[in-house]
């Protein structure tokens, strides 16, 4: 069986878990087949793109029966997909309790951006592959039954497949009674002792279930799914554009002065939200309740539980702010000017955050990838499913160009660290697009060992390199003749690289003869041989280099530090070489950059840390 060069055999194996079909029949050869499609939605979580599979729940439905072709996710860990799934169908308080009617998005597979053909409108169409015909296919999917005294086709329907009269699935049992009984000309006219054929009710979990009817609620009269066949391809038919990203407003109303629409825009910008009405109480050391009235003082409510009110005074009912500030150590007074714009109600709300013990760095490093987060407010609190600690990073910016590039946004969330880079200018807080291009470009070098690298490093960088080339030099009143490697740089430079063959007064005399000669350690590794060949001659080198993720200044900014040599080529381009596998954003986000990126593979090692961690610092 041939796949397009798009395909990975990862997502092959996924549509394994994605369907559960009996066998992928590889090299089966599919002909005069026909295509039925299963839309399936792609939803955004915590850095990811998740293919899910939206569901209605119907009667007699429970949470296991609804999982049970949950697809790759669940298969590796089933915790985080709970977590996922909790997350994506928050109108789904609890997972055991589900009703009827309920739509939820299961969750498949994470998807790198690109995955699949149209993941960028939030919807794909995947075929499925027919070689047999409708009705074998109900048949397949049908037991004989023998009509007793009594019987008729309602109630057989009804008991044997489900549904009650009238209902969708008791019609869709009736049409597959009937194509699976074509001698049955009307259903009101069977006899006891005749032989039918009732539908299995399993036939209903199938994924292509739903595909075989079509609008108008008949059977499709084209080929049917075959279970010894499943996704051949993942090829999608055009779909239509996603729905835009729900943004989350407090209210229908409009705000009643500039102070509560500048509150309105910052709770947004900072995933709180805006309570204009009620009343707040808090505990006195008197014993009796302080009643805050809301309207007049509008509450941000955060997500951690944390309360910011709003006011422009400094007492409240006669009470100092910093007494009624006391009360609850969840609760927090902020004051802004009366008229306060966006910018000042931001500042305000972020100074006041920044100054209660909230770190403003966070560190970790992953498999030689090094990340300091510097921000204005981190606000830190556990996952919902408890497996780890969420950071949210808020900084103000004053233009779009400011904002962190969307790969590393991206490769942050999926690190626990959430990036909002707010625009102070009073314009909607907007995501940073991240797509990856069709092919990210990484040069493999054979760092097997130190002749084979060198050989592989300069046809990389454009020199050249002639290995085992003769050369002739005066030694004790004789001419000596001995083997040796010679590179060039181009413009007439050129030094022999010497790798242990040569010794003592032989060096000091070839380099009499006005040949350079650069001496490579034995145990010299990768980097510490491009650190010598670049020193040697004077070309610029930076030993793990670092990049900041946005353009501003480094204050509150994300720093990327890669394990390896950054070498500039005399074009003037730029050249990465590390032995590290670089996660997917990070190499989209160097390219972006003008970095080519190569990987030393073999032998050849940075010694890096594998080991992950997130952690606040004061760097």
């Amino acid at each position: 069986m041939i796949f397009p060069n798009s395909f990975h055999p990862r997502l092959i194996r996924t549509l394994f878990f994605l369907f559960p079909i009996l066998a992928i029949l590889l090299g089966a050869v599919v002909v005069n087949g026909a295509m039925l499609y299963k839309n399936y939605v792609v939803r955004y979580d915590r850095g990811w793109d998740i293919l899910c599979d939206p569901y209605r729940v119907e009667a007699g439905d429970w949470v296991l029966k609804i999982f049970r072709q949950k697809g790759e996710i669940a298969h590796e860990d089933f915790r985080e997909f709970l977590g996922i799934f909790e997350r994506l169908n928050p109108h789904v308080k609890d997972i055991d309790r589900i009703r009827p009617g309920q739509v939820v998005d299961i969750p498949i597979k994470k998807l790198a951006p690109g995955n699949l053909p149209g993941q960028d409108t939030g919807i794909v169409s995947i075929p499925f592959v027919m070689i047999s015909s409708t009705k074998e296919t109900i048949e397949k999917h049908s037991t004989e039954y023998t009509v007793q005294k009594g019987d008729t086709v309602s109630t057989l329907i009804s008991k044997r497949f489900g549904g009650k009269y009238g209902d969708n699935l008791y019609n869709q049992g009736v049409k597959l009674f009937l194509a699976a009984n074509p001698h049955i000309k009307d259903i009101n006219r069977i006899y006891a002792g005749q032989k039918v054929h009732m539908p299995d009710p399993s036939i209903r979990e199938k994924n292509w279930y739903e595909s075989l009817f079509d609008e108008d609620g008949n059977i499709v009269d084209e080929k049917a799914p075959s279970e010894s066949q499943g996704e051949e391809t993942t090829a999608s038919r055009p779909a239509p554009a996603a729905p835009p990203a729900r943004q989350w407003t407090e209210t229908d109303s409009e705000p009643r002065n500039p102070l509560e629409a500048s509150a309105m825009k910052t709770a947004a910008a900072i995933g709180g939200r805006l309570i204009r009405k009620g009343t707040l109480f808090l505990p006195t050391r008197q014993g009796e309740d302080f009643e805050l009235d809301l309207s007049q003082y509008p509450m941000i409510d955060m997500e951690n539980g944390s309360k910011i009110i709003l006011t422009s005074k400094d007492r409240i009912m006669d009470v100092d702010l910093s007494e009624i500030g006391s009360f609850r150590e969840d609760v927090q007074f902020v004051k802004v000017p009366e008229d306060g714009s966006y910018t000042e109600v931001m500042e305000a709300v972020l100074s006041s955050a920044s100054g209660k013990g909230t770190p403003d760095r966070l560190a970790f490093e992953e498999q030689g990838v090094s990340i300091q987060v510097s921000a204005k407010w981190i606000s830190s609190k556990p996952a919902s499913d408890g497996s780890s600690i969420r950071h949210t990073c808020i900084t103000p910016i004053g233009s779009v160009a400011q904002q962190t590039h969307g790969a590393i946004v991206r490769y942050l969330d999926q690190n626990d660290i959430l990036i909002k880079d707010i625009l102070t200018g009073g314009e909607q807080p907007t995501q940073p697009e991240y797509a990856a291009p069709q092919r990210i470009q990484v040069d493999r070098i054979d760092g097997s060992d130190q002749k084979t690298f060198v050989a592989s490093f300069s046809r990389i960088m454009g020199f050249t390199y002639s290995p085992n080339i003769s050369i002739s030099f005066p030694y004790a009143g004789i001419q000596v003749q001995a083997l040796s490697n010679l590179l060039s740089f181009g413009s007439g430079n050129e030094i022999l690289i010497d790798f242990g063959d040569l010794y003592g007064d032989a060096i000091k005399a070839i380099r009499q003869t006005g040949l350079q000669i650069l001496q490579i350690d034995a145990d010299a590794g990768p980097v510490d041989i491009i650190k010598q060949l670049m020193g040697f001659v004077g070309m610029e080198y930076t030993l793990n280099p670092y990049w900041y993720g946005a353009k501003r200044p480094s204050e509150y900014n994300t720093t990327i530090s890669v394990a390896g040599i950054l070498v500039k080529t005399q074009t003037g381009q730029q050249r990465l070489f590390t032995t590290l596998d670089i996660p997917e954003p990070i190499r989209v986000f160097l390219t972006d950059q003008g970095i080519r990126q190569a990987r030393i593979q073999g032998n050849a090692t940075l010694n890096v840390n594998d080991k992950k961690q997130v952690a606040e610092t004061d760097i």
